[in-house]
């Protein structure tokens, strides 16, 4: 059978049409079959450099806004701490290895009772504060130092006075209270708290670093997802890597091909573009 010159071009322009839809359905089909999709990290890095103007704005807003809340609205704390020393002796006065053992022993006693209800209690009354018990409590820390006998009583507060007075009036009700409760010597007071008018709390530069974290983080988390969100083809690179095809030509879209053409003429070529 012979074929005329029409017949083979029409049957070469159908091979074409069909090679391009395979082409165009290939990645298709693999993405679907693999069931899974494929990040470039070098694309996703670029798509980050593009917006780093972006990324430091916002690492400058969240340092701000968290050193500003730091600053306003969280009040300072002071400290100050206590110090007693549990001692466990015998009748007449000699302190033996078995007395710094059960001495030792009884620290963990004492940490549980100097901040029971008994002892509190009284400090509220003595010191006139308008506290509930749960409150001060809460303002209290009792530290063993490992392989000693002393007891740290510190006091956190707004206020460096109310420290200082707090801790050292929890020690000296614990120092009358617990050897009629446990039935042994009264522990020694080793140091009294003194006022201590540096901040501990907040720590300005930790917010700080908190703030510029939570920018960063924030930031590039959506540019991230507008990233891969994104499905349009926006170079002719895209279009050679997603569909195989490589474009013969782009003709951009450029406000200067209407510059000098009259507004008339201009509507009809809005019109014969679209």
């Amino acid at each position: 059978m012979s074929l005329n010159k029409n017949d083979f071009t029409a049957q070469t322009e159908l091979a074409n049409a069909e090679k391009v839809n395979s082409n165009l359905s290939e990645p298709l089909l693999q993405e679907q079959d693999n069931g899974e999709t494929v990040i470039d990290l070098v694309d996703l890095f670029y798509a980050l450099f593009h917006k780093l103007h972006y990324i430091v704005l916002s690492v400058l807003i969240g340092t701000v806004i968290l050193n500003a809340y730091s600053y306003f609205f969280i009040k300072p704390t002071y400290q100050s701490t206590a110090k007693m020393y549990v001692v466990s002796a015998s009748s007449d006065s000699v302190v033996d290895l078995s007395d710094i053992n059960v001495g030792s022993s009884l620290t963990l006693d004492y940490e549980e009772l100097v901040l029971g209800y008994p002892v509190l209690s009284k400090v509220i009354d003595n010191l006139d504060l308008d506290w509930s018990v749960t409150k001060l409590k809460s303002c209290i820390t009792i530290e063993n130092p490992e392989d000693t006998r002393i007891l740290n009583i510190t006091a956190t507060t707004t206020d460096p006075r109310d420290s200082m007075r707090i801790a050292n009036e929890v020690m000296d009700v614990s120092i009358k209270y617990l050897p009629d409760t446990m039935s042994t010597n009264a522990p020694n007071v080793a140091e009294r708290a003194r006022l201590q008018e540096t901040k501990v709390a907040p720590n300005y530069g930790k917010y700080t670093l908190i703030g510029a974290l939570l920018g960063l983080v924030i930031c590039c988390g959506i540019i991230i997802a507008r990233h891969l969100m994104d499905d349009t083809i926006h170079t002719a690179d895209d279009m050679e890597k997603y569909f195989g095809i490589t474009p013969l030509t782009v003709v951009p879209e450029n406000q200067l091909l209407f510059d000098g053409v009259e507004p008339e003429k201009k509507s009809v070529f809005k019109r014969w573009r679209a």
